[in-house]
């Protein structure tokens, strides 16, 4: 170990806009994984610890590094050698190598930091995680959790990517001993690795957004955000805006994300409730998707396969009461008290009656809302998640 600090290399996937005004890019891409840079920020001021992140970044011409507010970020092309895009869908060489020249890059870098440890965020992405395998022998490895692909190893008809995350996910769950996330992602490794030890923490949300928005008034009695995907629950959604239509006929609702809004369209059209839904496009900006956020009188979580969505914890922060299936780490969430609203999964028409009750009282969606900000800053912070994702560092390297 280091004799002034500790240096930590984050193996992980993000991007925003302000990176790529920093890149040489060929075109600009939608943000996504804004939980990272937002966990970062609790580490920019940090004289204990050196932080490298290791990227893969689309459309990047070359190798770069960054150095901004005391993190240093090494992005690195991947897709074709040269050319840097992606391989075509029936010549998945990447897939098939297993991302070897991703891996062997990383490989050079870290060779060149030297770090104490290494923290991979995401064991599911396997274009990137697959490279932390190659260091098992070298560096202590703490895995952060981000879900679980191998959650889908059931489902028929798998291309060979789905295949190949899935078994790069279960190899990595069975091969490493740290882990770290929400308490109920423990539950599940255990499966695979019963030795396994777990730190329990979070990634919070983007603080210096909330705090800036301005009070909004309500326009929508209900919101759904995330992927536009039936595990999601984009599909259930719709499904309680219908049942919801049955006592509430003038309800309004609103769904947005990224993947294909027709589908959902039609099955509004099927279930005739097309007219009290707004279908937006994806919104690049987070600043603008919290202002609808902040527009709404409650958020519905119907997912089917989940850990703990950035969705919930952003909207308590953002003071909107939620109501979602009690799936994967969601129940945590009511160990104590009751912060959030919880059916089982799949009860959309349970979910329906629950968002009924909030929309009939302003007083108690007030209420819950408060609760939930308040579990929210005790649980979420950036503050509270980088000081225990460092005492795991020191934890682990201790050992």
């Amino acid at each position: 170990m280091h004799q002034d600090k500790i240096t930590v290399v984050w193996i992980c996937h993000f991007t925003n806009e302000e990176i790529q005004s920093l890149l040489n890019v060929r075109k600009r891409e939608n943000e996504f994984a804004p939980w990272i840079p937002s966990l970062l920020k609790g580490f920019e001021n940090n004289n204990d610890v050196e932080i490298h992140v290791i990227a893969p970044h689309n459309n990047l011409r070359r190798k770069s590094k960054l150095y901004l507010r005391n993190i240093y970020y090494h992005f690195i092309p991947f897709g074709i050698p040269l050319l840097h895009r992606h391989w075509p869908s029936f010549l998945r060489v990447d897939v098939y190598t297993s991302f070897y020249l991703f891996r062997k890059k990383v490989k050079y870098i870290i060779k060149g930091i030297k770090p104490d440890l290494i923290n991979l965020i995401g064991a599911e992405n396997s274009y990137y995680g697959a490279a932390v395998l190659d260091l098992k022998a070298d560096y202590p490895v703490l895995v952060f959790i981000q879900g679980f692909i191998s959650e889908f190893k059931d489902e028929p008809r798998k291309s060979p990517e789905l295949k190949n995350r899935i078994k790069i996910e279960e190899k990595i769950l069975k091969s490493f001993k740290y882990f770290c996330g929400e308490q109920d992602s423990s539950t599940y490794i255990s499966a695979y690795n019963p030795e396994h030890k777990f730190f329990r923490l979070y990634f919070p949300v983007n603080e210096n957004i909330v705090s800036n928005l301005n009070d909004t008034p309500k326009k929508y009695d209900c919101i759904y955000f995330g992927r536009l995907e039936k595990p999601k629950g984009a599909e259930d959604f719709i499904r309680v805006v219908a049942e919801i239509k049955r006592i509430k006929s003038n309800v309004k609702a609103f769904i947005t994300g990224m993947g294909n809004l027709n589908p959902l369209q039609k099955l509004a059209d099927e279930l005739s409730c097309s007219e009290n839904i707004e279908f937006h496009p994806f919104i690049k900006s987070q600043e603008e998707l919290f202002e609808y956020v902040k527009a709404s009188r409650v958020l519905l979580v119907p997912t089917h396969k989940e850990r703990l969505p950035a969705t919930i914890r952003e909207s308590m922060m953002l003071k909107i009461p939620i109501v979602a299936y009690a799936t994967g780490g969601i129940p945590y969430i009511n160990e104590f008290s009751e912060n959030i609203y919880l059916v089982e999964t799949g009860d959309y028409k349970k979910m329906a009656a629950k968002v009924i009750k909030l929309l009939e009282d302003e007083q108690l969606r007030d209420k819950l809302a408060e609760k939930a900000y308040n579990y929210c800053i005790k649980e979420y912070s950036c503050k509270i998640n980088s000081d225990r994702l460092l005492s795991a560092y020191y934890q682990i390297l201790n050992q």
